[in-house]
């Protein structure tokens, strides 16, 4: 349970009793909630009726984790942590309904990898690198047929020259086998089109690039 959180770093109540289904019961999960807390491991906050789970450094510690250090909710990225929880698991639904395999690499777990490898201790410390450092990593990663699709999930319309950008980066990470082919979950329609007109400007190829919204996947895995 404790490594199910985190993987995902901020999770809440119900999506983890969702991933971890079939593994440990709902009433377990609920259980063993309050003994991580007070062993430190992890810490709750209620936002309306949702139930916020988060790692804490004691945590990682514990698991003897690779991953970065967690300290804190990202207040202002929250509605994206956790719809981009949601999307995995609805893809992770549809998988196993299918009879498939599904492995999956979380934002966190993404994050962690391209501070290892692309950032001295001084770059982990400048405010200004770290920002930038969502525009090079996916949302996150699935694994299909064997190859990695990359996953962004887009909530508001980013401006056209970060698209540009975020296309260019993939257009070189298809290129060199990294991903087969990129998804785009995306709010609204509107923001599928930014997508799409960024992808075009950009010659992207058609056949490594895939659009949906959000919502008509989340109907998808409840009716499946």
């Amino acid at each position: 349970m404790l490594e199910a959180i985190n993987r995902f770093g901020v999770i809440t109540s119900t999506q983890l009793s969702e991933y971890l289904k079939g593994k440990i019961s709902y009433v377990t999960v609920y259980a063993a909630k309050p003994r991580l807390v007070d062993l430190g491991f992890i810490a709750e906050e209620k936002i309306g009726r949702v139930l916020i789970l988060y790692m804490r450094p004691s945590g990682v510690d514990y698991l003897g984790s690779t991953l970065t250090p967690f300290t804190k909710i990202n207040y202002a990225g929250l509605k994206h942590q956790l719809i981009m929880n949601d999307c995995l698991l609805a893809l992770r639904s549809l998988a196993i309904k299918k009879g498939a395999s599904f492995e999956f690499i979380t934002e966190r777990e993404l994050r962690s990898q391209y501070l290892e490898q692309n950032f001295t201790l001084a770059d982990r410390k400048n405010t200004t690198l770290l920002k930038k450092l969502p525009d090079r990593i996916p949302d996150f990663v699935v694994t299909e047929n064997g190859e990695q699709v990359a996953h962004e999930v887009e909530l508001t319309q980013k401006s056209y020259k970060r698209l540009l950008r975020k296309f260019d980066t993939y257009t070189g990470e298809i290129l060199n086998g990294r991903y087969s082919k990129i998804r785009y979950l995306c709010y609204s329609d509107v923001i599928r089109q930014a997508v799409t007109r960024a992808a075009t400007a950009q010659n992207f190829r058609k056949d490594a690039l895939q659009l949906e919204l959000i919502e008509r996947l989340m109907h998808f895995a409840d009716k499946e």
